[in-house]
């Protein structure tokens, strides 16, 4: 038996989809994470080494995989593309193989045709095909000096949040306390000693997160101003996507934890966006991005 594997590597999880040839699921399970510029490399390579191996656990084993297809966080730095590429051929994969950004494989999975996808996770993007078949990304640079919208913007604006409080130069937020109490700290100079800590990275400060929804059920103003900066900034990423296109009408598919389970930023996002694009209509995405990974697999491979 044949069949064809897509990966979802993100900066906390790796979906990894395997289909058969009528496009039949026949495997699907997560492993860590795989982003290059977000963990430690030692982790990344442990998840391609559970990834393959449960791909050749597949009747077959990697030999009966006709073409694989990884949309990874981080794609963006080549050198990060070929640093995958090498990992995959070593681990002992010889078949059809394509590196490519997260956002591409998630369009392929949310939208038939024209259309977009906005993801905000740990990093956020969106991704855009116009009704004339170009294609269009919009941010997903990396933490450094983008991601607007996402957990990690989040979780770096809660603390910022707290040492603005601390020095005076906000009032005082519920966040503080909630921070101090997740960190097991008591003060403001421990925090910044975890901040820039080196066993703290990306997915540590994106971890901080989920206090923004306590944050808003006690009526914070610091999670208010939080929540309405992270929704602008994420629609300003699917407004700019659809100016590219050019198209009247336009379907944009929500993803990612933060539109899933951040009610708030979700309904003001949609709100803004038809707002300022009347022909736009939101959907929720037909499949996962490991399953748009899959089918591209399936593509390159026939």
């Amino acid at each position: 038996m044949s069949y064809y594997c897509g990966w979802d590597g993100g900066g906390t999880k790796t979906e990894v989809y395997c289909m058969d040839d009528t496009g039949a699921c026949i495997a699907d399970e997560c492993f860590g994470p795989l982003n290059f510029n977000g963990v430690p490399r030692e982790r990344v390579e442990q998840t391609v080494r559970d990834s393959l191996a449960f791909m050749n656990s597949l009747p077959g084993g990697l030999n009966a995989c006709k073409a694989l297809t990884i949309g990874m966080a981080g794609a963006s730095s080549l050198k990060a593309t070929q640093d995958m590429n090498d990992l995959i051929r070593a681990g002992g994969f010889t078949g059809k193989l394509d590196v490519i950004g997260d956002h591409v494989i998630a369009l392929a999975g949310a939208i038939r045709g024209a259309g977009a996808v906005l993801v905000a996770g740990t990093g956020a993007v969106c991704r855009a095909r116009s009704s004339s078949s170009e294609s269009y990304g919009v941010g997903g640079y990396g933490y450094l000096i983008d991601d607007l919208g996402s957990g990690y913007a989040i979780g770096r604006d809660i603390l910022a949040s707290v040492a603005r409080a601390d020095d005076g130069r906000n009032a005082p937020t519920c966040f503080t306390d909630m921070v101090f109490k997740r960190l097991g700290i008591t003060n403001i100079r421990e925090m910044i000693t975890w901040l820039y800590s080196p066993d703290t990275g990306k997915r540590e400060v994106a971890s901080l997160a989920p206090l923004l929804k306590e944050g808003l059920e006690a009526g914070d103003a610091a999670a208010q101003q939080i929540a309405e900066k992270a929704a602008h900034d994420l629609s300003e990423l699917a407004i700019t996507a659809w100016k590219h296109t050019g198209d009247a009408d336009f379907e944009l598919a929500l993803t990612g934890s933060i539109l899933n389970h951040y009610p708030t930023i979700r309904a003001r996002v949609i709100e803004i966006c038809q707002s300022k694009c009347p022909g736009i209509n939101i959907i929720s995405p037909r499949h996962s991005p490991a399953y748009g990974a899959a089918m591209l697999a399936m593509e390159n491979g026939r």
